[in-house]
């Protein structure tokens, strides 16, 4: 087999980028995300994993303290159901880190390219919602899934990214 015939060996990671609000680093954008049998399999795991204790933590963790930092546009009586919502989406995204974080081909400075495809499947799973509200439910989902990966202490780097972004007076 030569060059020409031979199968190119596909990526099998991602890098593992700090989440950003603005969703600069999401991961399904990546090029060597998958979407495929693969993905659907660690969403699945990883909806699993989303009730396990340690990703009711990460989510009660991102939802005391980054959900504060962001700019949530919703009336009164709707936010209970906004906080319980983005709160889901960084339990979703803490299943998934939790089930890529079995992986240990991956090195601890990268994520599988089948898990980024699964966060690209778990957004896809949120309920509709006006577009601002998706950018934050993405944003908590990818965090959810960093600190799955890396553990609590990068909260602190999520919020100082969040505090440097937020406009002051």
């Amino acid at each position: 087999m030569n060059w020409l015939t031979r199968p190119r060996a596909r990526e099998r990671s991602v890098a593992l980028a700090l989440p950003t609000p603005d969703g600069d680093t999401w991961p399904p954008a990546d090029p060597a995300a998958r979407h495929g049998f693969g993905a659907s399999t660690i969403h699945r795991l990883g909806t699993d994993a989303a009730f396990t204790p340690r990703a009711h933590e990460i989510a009660d963790l991102l939802t005391a303290r980054l959900l504060p930092l962001l700019a949530v546009d919703s009336s009164p009586t709707d936010l209970p159901h906004v906080v319980q919502l983005l709160r889901s989406a960084a339990q979703a995204g803490a299943g998934i880190g939790i089930v890529d974080a079995r992986d240990g081909a991956i090195a601890a400075d990268r994520m599988g390219a089948d898990a980024a495809g699964a966060l690209g499947e778990a957004e896809r799973d949120l309920p509709p919602m006006p577009a601002a509200l998706r950018v934050h439910a993405r944003y908590l989902m990818h965090a959810g899934h960093h600190v799955a990966r890396l553990g609590p202490g990068v909260v602190d780097d999520l919020e100082t990214e969040l505090r440097a972004r937020i406009p002051h007076p």
